[in-house]
């Protein structure tokens, strides 16, 4: 009987074959009682795997191959510096000692301890630095005497599926030289690092399914989708073969993307369009490049502050990362949101959220900005300065109409009047938007784009509040659509409006890399997107094969439409001939 499990997918592709299972684990170790004479032996034991650990993560740290995510020297060097901390280093010894236990058990007391610690926290971001913390115990786990880790396959099978607990973004360095074709975890959350560097490895892999290692077997059949995170346990045939095929066309499918990589974002009609990159860390800079985008469209700033000590980042740390944004992308431009924080990224600083009813609908992105103008002005200071060395612009989130636009703005000269007195040199035309996600500011776009010099249309946080949609509760996501009439009407009044006044719009949320709504969005009117890397070369593809002149028509109709199931249908008639 087949069995079909869900995850969290990481691209790839599709792997099919037999699955190799890890079970070196900490979650299968067993406390073993100690005599007062053996405590010495066991602290050795885990110190001298401690110090293996630390020369494996600096061998690879120092012998990183060239195609490599740009991502994992920092990851590695995170990693060595929490072999110094307490809790890693000194902690499981006081166990050993206290517990007479052996240090398999030490280890895994002291990483349930973190793991609680951790589940804790009220922040998403932070709760996910647990996989960091634990993959590092895991590791020196595995480099105990008699239990070291091995990417070998002992001759058992020659292209298997690695099934096992957790892989630590060190251990994926070897991933492209295994055996393996692919991989699945039991642990694992979307903004682990493990997600970040497995994304940029395209190589099918899950991570998250819960059970995966109690399930599988290693005589089974396995296939790996982890476009959509799916696992399917010994397969129908009939599904066997329909996933055969899949693979298949994926492989041709991605040959025919990287040969358009070079190719010029124009329409069969001569329309340029212009393709972005929405990026959360400098780390991603390689992977923008390397997909030819047009610029960084989206540079979640915030991110800076969830990872800082306290979740702060004085000027000159934020400077050094504007510094070395513009420095990077050199003429291109580089959008930078102001931080957008609050609600489900709410620093621990702003007590204000523990006693807020409905945090989504309250003192977040610009609200919050405003309401600590010192915090602010330190972020603008240091765009500002950066300014002088790149094509830098600025993104002010979650605005809702012209009075709190200006309130911002008048903060920025603020920030330029600063840096005059002091002498310190800025880009004076740096350029400013406003970020469309609050109907209200949809509604009110006429007297926005009187102040402004582009906007860009944030469609998830738009679609929420316009559907009254919490699109995190698995309760009513069914009805969050962007094929809702309200949702259609809204973007095209606001393109065509900014549009009209002469003024660049952009998307930069989700519906941007939905390469089902490119079509659409193009007979709207829409000539620049911003999305995740991964998703330029589809989008591309879509732009390079579309003639604007011929689907005006279809759209035209499609707008006019109430019913969302008939604008499915006719988005599907649009799209005819894309795959």
């Amino acid at each position: 009987m087949s069995i079909i499990l869900h995850g969290i997918g990481l691209g790839g592709g599709i792997a099919i074959g037999n699955p190799y299972i890890l079970d070196k684990s900490l979650d299968y170790v067993a406390p073993q009682a100690l005599e007062p004479h053996e405590i010495k032996a066991e602290i050795d034991r885990f110190t001298d795997a401690v110090q293996q650990t630390r020369r494996e993560l600096e061998r690879l740290r120092n012998n990183i191959p060239e195609d490599a995510p740009a991502e994992l020297g920092a990851f590695l060097s995170l990693s060595i510096m929490m072999l110094n901390d307490s809790q890693i280093a000194s902690a499981p010894i006081d166990i050993i000692k206290s517990e007479e236990c052996n240090v398999e058990w030490a280890i895994k007391l002291q990483a349930d301890k973190l793991a609680e610690r951790f589940d804790e926290m009220s922040d998403d971001y932070l709760k996910e630095r647990k996989y960091d913390v634990l993959q590092v115990l895991e590791r020196i786990f595995k480099n105990l005497e008699g239990n070291k880790f091995d990417w070998g396959l002992d001759g058992k099978l020659e292209r298997g599926i690695l099934v096992t607990h957790d892989l630590s973004p060190a251990d994926l360095v070897h991933f492209k030289d295994s055996n393996f074709s692919g991989f699945i975890t039991d642990a694992g959350g979307l903004t682990s690092h493990t997600t970040i560097i497995g994304r940029n490895l395209d190589i099918p892999a899950i991570i998250g399914i819960e059970y995966a290692r109690a399930l599988v077997h290693e005589d089974d059949l396995i296939i790996l989708d982890g476009m959509h995170g799916v696992l399917i346990i010994n397969p129908e045939p009939l599904i066997l073969e329909q996933y055969k095929k899949l693979q298949a066309k994926w492989s041709k499918d991605q040959a025919k993307l990287s040969a358009i990589r070079k190719e010029e974002t124009v329409t069969l009609d001569g329309v340029r369009v212009e393709l972005s990159a929405n990026i959360d860390s400098i780390h991603d800079i390689e992977e923008v490049k390397y997909n030819q985008a047009s610029g960084i469209g989206l540079f979640r700033s915030e991110l800076l502050y969830l990872s800082g000590k306290n979740h702060l980042v004085d000027e000159d740390e934020q400077f050094a990362t504007y510094f070395e944004l513009a420095k990077s992308m050199k003429k291109a431009p580089v959008i930078i949101r102001t931080a957008d924080l609050g609600a489900d990224k709410n620093p621990m600083w702003n007590l204000t959220q523990n006693t807020a009813r409905n945090p989504a609908l309250g003192l977040t992105g610009i609200r919050l900005s405003l309401a600590e103008p010192a915090f602010f002005r330190t972020q603008l200071r240091a765009i500002l300065r950066a300014s002088h060395y790149g094509n830098l612009q600025i993104l002010l989130p979650m605005i809702s109409g012209a009075q709190e636009l200006k309130q911002a703005l008048s903060q920025l000269e603020y920030a330029k009047e600063e840096l005059r007195d002091e002498g310190i040199a800025f880009n004076e035309e740096i350029q400013v938007g406003a970020m469309i996600e609050v109907p209200s500011a949809a509604f009110a776009i006429k007297s926005i784009l009187s102040l402004v010099d582009f906007i860009s249309i944030g469609t998830n946080d738009l679609i929420q509040y316009l559907l009254a949609i919490d699109r995190n509760d698995e309760s009513v996501t069914y009805l969050y659509n962007p094929l809702h009439p309200a949702v259609l009407k809204l973007l095209t009044y606001v393109i065509r409006s900014s549009n009209r006044s002469g003024v660049p719009v952009s998307i930069c949320g989700e519906l941007a890399g939905d390469m089902n709504l490119t079509r659409l969005l193009l007979g709207m009117g829409l000539r620049k997107f911003s999305m995740h890397s991964s998703s330029i070369l589809k989008v591309k593809q879509v732009v390079l094969n579309t003639n604007i002149n011929e689907i005006t028509e279809l759209v035209a109709k499609i707008l006019k439409t109430e019913n969302i199931e008939r604008i499915e249908e006719l988005v599907d008639a649009l799209n005819f001939g894309i795959n």
